[in-house]
């Protein structure tokens, strides 16, 4: 006879363990990304206005500390906030069980057949549920709310990595910048850098997510070409009317 003990589960199962790391990789690929589509549409805009090695490296650090700044807060504050929006569900449905248990036994009772246990079962699996005040709301709380908090993000872990993302993703167009090379040979480099950069990291999307490595690759290669592309514009167009 069906019962409610896998709502049980002392530890996550194998499969959240992925899930648990979720978090990180979207932060990763995220800030990886925003650092080096900003960053190379600057250092184009830059090299393109006529600006000198030095201005364009300046420009490019400062860019690159307020980004990792701005992002990494962002990224803390989003995940605070999240996690107090869904803390504050909780609390809401257990107020909820306490306070009008008919009402949230018959929300219980379609949730259990929705999910595929037979009408001649609901009774006891239902009884055994409601017998326990937490397993209750515990099963509220992820079949009717879908809060699983085994997956619940850790602000500073997200914060500290979309930091260091950020910084991963800027270095490709910076770097040919701190070589000893002209302007216009650092500007190729740093697109050449900045793209190849860009296809490996829609690949490295591509691998983890079982989707096409090719087509990731490709469609990241896009973004990257056109924020250079973009930049470059704005830089050649500073250029001329300042010139």
């Amino acid at each position: 006879m069906p019962t409610a003990d896998f709502l049980q589960t002392p530890h996550p199962p194998k499969r959240f363990r992925w899930r648990l790391r979720s978090g990180i990789i979207h932060e990763a690929i995220f800030g990886i990304n925003d650092g080096l589509v900003a960053t190379v549409g600057l250092v184009s805009g830059e090299a393109l206005a006529h600006q000198s090695h030095r201005s364009v490296l300046i420009a490019a650090l400062s860019a690159l500390g307020a980004n990792v700044v701005s992002m990494a807060v962002g990224s803390y504050l989003a995940t605070t906030s999240e996690n107090d929006f869904n803390q504050r569900e909780i609390r809401e449905q257990k107020t909820q069980i306490e306070r009008r248990p008919e009402h949230e036994r018959r929300r219980m009772r379609r949730l259990l057949n929705e999910i595929g246990i037979p009408a001649a079962s609901l009774p006891p699996v239902e009884a055994n549920i409601v017998r326990s005040h937490s397993r209750w709301l515990n099963f509220m709380v992820r079949e009717h709310l879908g809060i699983h908090q085994e997956k619940m993000e850790r602000p500073l872990e997200n914060a500290v990595t979309m930091g260091v993302a950020v910084m991963l993703g800027s270095a490709p167009p910076i770097i040919p910048y701190l070589l000893p090379f002209s302007v216009v040979i650092s500007r190729n480099l740093s697109w050449i850098f900045a793209l190849v950069a860009a296809l490996g990291l829609g690949a490295f999307k591509g691998r983890i997510t079982g989707s096409s490595m090719v087509r990731s690759a490709a469609w990241f290669g896009f973004l990257v070409s056109l924020s250079s592309l973009v930049g470059s514009l704005i830089g050649f167009a500073a250029g001329a009317v300042t010139g």
